[in-house]
């Protein structure tokens, strides 16, 4: 039985005119387990191309494909053979999959090492991108911490638990009282209604160990292009190390932008949601006095608790209910 074998310059076709080229190449040249040689290379193209993997009956299999191996046979010959058809046809054990399944992992090695190369040429670039996207996002974080400490223990700990259980909804409760005469008394019967006041946008933004970690790891993809930048003699394990680094760098950009996006959401929110947060009366007072602000009005803390009043009997009013409370 034949044995897999390494390819060691494997091809990547450009075009099927590029295969047809070849000298050796033959159309609808049979592949079966006897002649089967060698794999030469991959095509992976809009244009599908049939496979030519000899069936038992003696035709051919026929099967387009966008992604065909090319091979070469015992007789010197070229053929080709659609990526799926290896194992379906030949098996998971034959030489013709194990060859290919070695040919995946060299195009795959060879794809990265080109990636990691590329990048690293643009070194410089990077290194100034993630600089920017590190300072950006710790100012994001530091105005959320600013934010969030502005107000107080109790809002914290609410909008924390909130962001933890991907609760974004503010519903408040509102309790209807009415009397009812029994036996000539007047018994209180009371009634609750629940009444979603708004949806957070950009809760996720809450939680510190997500810009952490995305710090931490942009720090380390730029010391690993300064390494790799200005290293002259590097082991196959730190290159190995350096490229994984390395390859993380334009996720970790886009994760950058992403996690700034979230933040700018979520300082979108109506500070009037969040005076619902709370039932300690300070913490109420600074996110009133911010909720105020934010519909144009400027006053002190007095005037914001006023203006929390009157837009607390408005929406009793809107809801017909007696008194608004908070939901636990």
């Amino acid at each position: 039985m034949q044995t897999a074998r390494s390819n060691p310059e494997l091809l990547n076709f450009e075009s099927f005119e590029q295969i047809t080229s070849l000298p050796e190449y033959r159309p609808n040249n049979p592949l079966t387990h006897e002649n089967y040689r060698q794999i030469l290379g991959w095509y992976h193209f809009v244009e599908k191309q049939c496979c030519c993997v000899q069936r038992a009956s003696g035709t051919l299999c026929g099967t387009p494909h966008n992604h065909v191996w090319v091979a070469k046979l015992k007789d010197g010959t070229v053929t080709i053979l659609g990526a799926d058809c290896a194992n379906d046809k030949f098996g998971a054990d034959s030489t013709v999959f194990k060859d290919i399944s070695l040919a995946m992992n060299a195009r795959r090695e060879k794809e990265r090492a080109d990636k990691v190369r590329s990048l690293v040429e643009q070194s410089t670039h990077f290194e100034n991108e993630l600089r920017a996207a590190i300072v950006r996002v710790r100012q994001a974080r530091m105005q959320l911490d600013e934010f969030l400490s502005s107000v107080g223990h109790e809002f914290r700990r609410r909008i924390v638990n909130m962001a933890k259980t991907g609760n974004a909804s503010v519903v408040i409760e509102g309790v209807k009282v009415r009397y009812d005469q029994k036996s000539g008394k007047n018994t209180p019967e009371t009634s609750i209604i629940k009444h979603t006041l708004g949806v957070l946008d950009g809760l996720s933004a809450i939680d510190y160990q997500q810009f952490l970690r995305l710090t931490v790891e942009m720090e380390h993809i730029k010391a690993a292009f300064v390494e790799a930048r200005t290293s002259t003699r590097v082991n196959r394990a730190i290159k190995a190390k350096l490229g994984y680094h390395i390859e993380q760098c334009e996720p970790a950009l886009v994760q950058a932008e992403q996690l700034v996006g979230v933040v700018t959401r979520f300082f979108r929110n109506q500070a009037w949601l969040y005076c619902f947060f709370t039932d300690d009366r300070s913490e109420r007072a600074r996110l009133a006095k911010r909720a105020m602000n934010e519909s144009g009005i400027e006053g002190s803390r007095d005037q914001a608790k006023a203006w929390l009043t009157q837009r607390e009997h408005e929406l009793c009013r809107e809801l017909g209910v007696d008194r608004i409370r908070l939901c636990r």
